[in-house]
């Protein structure tokens, strides 16, 4: 119910993973209940949106990308860096605008 198998390009290898549509809805849900938890002046809402959510956006596509669809660690703690590293270079940009103004 939660797994899929899909084939490879050249179909020679089958995958059995998390279905993508269950890991984005997953990400939209923890960015709507982080929300909703900042409205109440709870603040774990806050992790929800700027840890949580965003890696569970983006794994997806990093699974796609660096590992052929595969579910590992590897493409989690990968999803972790890059998610880390954006927000890093956000923040620098920024940074970066003050400072001419």
């Amino acid at each position: 119910m939660i797994y899929e198998t899909v084939k490879t390009i050249n179909g020679k290898r089958e995958i059995r993973r998390i279905k993508t549509s269950i890991i984005i809805l997953a990400g939209l849900a923890c960015f709507c209940l982080g929300v909703y938890l900042v409205i109440q002046e709870i603040m774990l809402g806050g992790a929800l949106i700027l840890t949580v959510s965003p890696c569970l956006l983006l794994y997806p596509l990093i699974r796609f990308i660096f590992f052929g669809g595969n579910d590992s660690t590897a493409a989690v703690v990968t999803t972790v860096v890059v998610e880390e590293a954006a927000k890093y270079l956000l923040k620098e940009s920024f940074k970066d605008k003050k400072k001419k103004k």
